[in-house]
């Protein structure tokens, strides 16, 4: 019927009571309240009553309700763990898709996450909201600071069809008295990243060959925004002995997993923190948290797990 409505109210079990006393019909009463069939004949089937009691009813429908598995799960130790998760950082959708992943005794659903931040306040735990909207004006950017410039368009196919390991995204992010460079692999979803006191073409490049230096085996292409940090390009590719792309400029979206990733470094070290005066460790510290996070691009498998093959355990039986 019109009505897609799951649960009665008690509004309407005091109308079926007073149909069965007028001999109603389970059909008749279906038509009059705008229910289904099933729906009102279920109602007599779970009351169990030889007397429909609209009150007894509604008691019987809240003790079920508190007795669904749905609702007695989510024990104190699952909701403390599931906090945990989302103060490292994971999203209610890794961490279910996770839990059913590794089999959990206690898996919990997407939606059932949600409706336990909604009841426990957690929204602060929750990933970063998107920004508005800025409508840019001009449209070469910094690209005519960048010398050589290879465009996006001219990059291999292959890897926007994400087929192979070896394709990178680069970008900087800025801090009150300092940047972090940052590279993110398109594939595993691997992020590498350090800090510079400046982004200087001198210094960025120089940070860039550092970084990706143990990943040179798996380095084919980079693709850097328009930035005129990047200029030293050239250097890269001879360093790395791969290729240099550029997105169009104002096409964030073109390295988009790069963005991404930029926002997840800031949920560590927000816009206007002082990076400056981070330590090694702490910079490490948050490119680990972030590299062993379950992503569903990967079949939540943490990029670490990705590339080694060795599986960790993030669900712990509870």
């Amino acid at each position: 019927m019109g009505n897609q409505r799951k649960q009665l109210t008690l509004k309407e079990r005091y109308q079926i009571e007073a149909f069965c006393k007028l001999d109603f019909s389970a059909r008749k009463m279906a038509k009059e309240l705008g229910r289904s069939n099933k729906t009102i004949s279920n109602e007599f089937i779970d009351s169990c009553m030889k007397e429909y009691c609209a009150e007894t009813a509604q008691q019987q429908m809240q003790i079920r309700r508190s007795e669904a598995a749905k609702y007695t799960k989510c024990s104190a130790s699952l909701k403390e763990h599931v906090r945990s998760l989302l103060v490292l950082g994971f999203s209610p959708e890794q961490i279910a898709g996770r839990m059913k992943k590794e089999k959990s005794a206690n898996s919990l659903s997407c939606n059932t996450i949600y409706n336990l931040i909604k009841r426990e306040k957690w929204h602060q735990l929750l990933p970063r909201k998107g920004k508005p909207y800025k409508k840019r004006s001009g449209v070469e950017a910094g690209a005519k600071l960048i010398p050589e410039r290879v465009d996006i368009s001219e990059r291999p196919a292959c890897v926007d069809e994400k087929i192979e390991i070896g394709h990178w995204e680069g970008d900087t992010v800025y801090g009150q008295d300092g940047y972090l460079v940052t590279l993110v692999e398109r594939v595993s979803k691997l992020l590498v990243t350090c800090r510079v006191p400046n982004k200087t073409k001198k210094v960025v490049t120089r940070a860039i060959n550092k970084l990706l230096k143990p990943f040179q085996g798996m380095c084919k292409t980079i693709t850097f925004d328009n930035g005129g940090e990047f200029a030293g390009h050239k250097k890269v590719s001879k360093a790395l002995s791969c290729d240099i792309y550029f997105a169009k400029p104002y096409h964030s979206w073109e390295r988009g997993l790069n963005e991404n990733t930029n926002g997840l470094l800031r949920r560590f070290f927000p816009k206007g923190m002082a990076i400056g005066s981070l330590s090694h460790k702490e910079i490490k510290q948050a490119e680990f948290l972030i590299n062993m996070r379950p992503r569903k691009a990967l079949d939540y498998l943490s990029p670490y797990e990705y590339l080694t093959g060795k599986r960790v355990s993030f669900i712990a039986e509870i």
